[in-house]
């Protein structure tokens, strides 16, 4: 009787231990396949319907960038362009980040993640494609620890999630990138000021006195970049006081028009393009192409900027 038990159990053990092996060998095969050199946002790369990329930050601010009218916009700039230069790096960021290493994690490694940083990719529908949760790097480490999608494994990633939650840094700036030494001519509710050429100071256009102080006006409009951004269909302009008006004029004809208003202590700015005359093809399509970023939108600028801008005189 006892020999038969033991056969029984030596039968047992003998298909066991296959399956036993069998089981390790997949749970190795699948760690392997998601550690080293694979990619983290594979279902983020793979989907031709990433409509939304949300970013929470340690600091519980959130940023939503979501894809309209095959833009990238931002919407807590009230559905302002996304900066392109930021959209590339994300975008990047997420299609080459690689896993380093790939553990079942433990109840003791969820303290890792106090404080994350969270990507979330939505597709068209709302669905959540990945979820990622990213620990914030510690002194001396190469890596960063993430979670994804709730699989339980801890992911090692070899990246760089230093990402800016200041919401201006995600949209398109600066307002204005032309060079001053292009500018021609000024024209403003109180002056009206020109050049023939670029090393020229400008004149007045009806007594000809020359002024080389408009340096310091120009100044300030370049690389002038917004504090907020409103849409202008959600704006009520019974609270806001317009105090002047610019037109700028550049060589190759594109102008500028701009108008300042202030609220309170603050300074918003409208901004639009026109033309002169003939200008060449390259002109026309930057006026068509930049038309998008102010047509129908209000951008706050620096209370100092926009006081220095408003009481300048000749």
């Amino acid at each position: 009787m006892l020999l038969k038990h033991i056969k029984i159990a030596l039968i047992c053990l003998l298909i066991a231990i296959p399956l036993l092996v069998y089981g390790i060998y997949l749970n190795n095969t699948k760690i392997h396949l998601l550690a080293r050199g694979n990619y983290f946002f594979e279902a983020t790369r793979n989907s031709a319907d990433i409509t939304q990329i949300k970013i929470v930050f340690p600091n519980q601010k959130s940023i939503h960038i979501q894809k309209t009218d095959n833009f990238w916009r931002i919407s807590e700039a009230d559905g302002y362009y996304a900066s392109f230069a930021k959209i590339n790096a994300l975008v990047n960021l997420i299609r080459s980040t690689v896993i380093y290493r790939a553990d079942y994690i433990h109840q003791n490694e969820l303290d890792l993640f106090e404080n994350p940083l969270k990507i979330i990719s939505s597709d068209k529908n709302g669905n959540i494609v990945d979820e990622a949760i990213i620990a914030p790097l510690k002194d001396g480490n190469k890596y960063y620890y993430a979670l994804l999608n709730n699989d339980n494994f801890l992911y090692q990633l070899n990246s760089n999630f230093e990402l800016s939650s200041y919401v201006m840094d995600w949209v398109q700036m600066p307002l204005f990138t032309f060079n001053i030494s292009n500018v021609k001519r000024i024209k403003t509710d109180d002056f009206e000021v020109y050049r023939r050429f670029d090393d020229e100071n400008f004149k007045d256009v009806n007594s000809a006195n020359e002024y080389s102080h408009l340096q310091q006006l120009l100044d300030n409009f370049w690389y002038l970049s917004a504090d907020e951004i409103k849409n202008v269909n959600f704006v009520n302009f019974d609270n806001f006081s317009k105090i002047k008006h610019f037109e700028i004029t550049l060589f190759n004809g594109i102008i500028y028009v701009i108008d300042l208003y202030s609220r309170d202590l603050d300074y918003w700015i409208s901004i639009h393009l026109n033309r002169e005359g003939l200008i060449d093809k390259y002109s026309l399509q930057q006026i068509k192409e930049n038309s998008l970023l102010y047509d129908g939108w209000l951008f706050k600028i620096n209370s100092s900027k926009g006081a220095i801008i408003s009481e300048f005189i000749l």
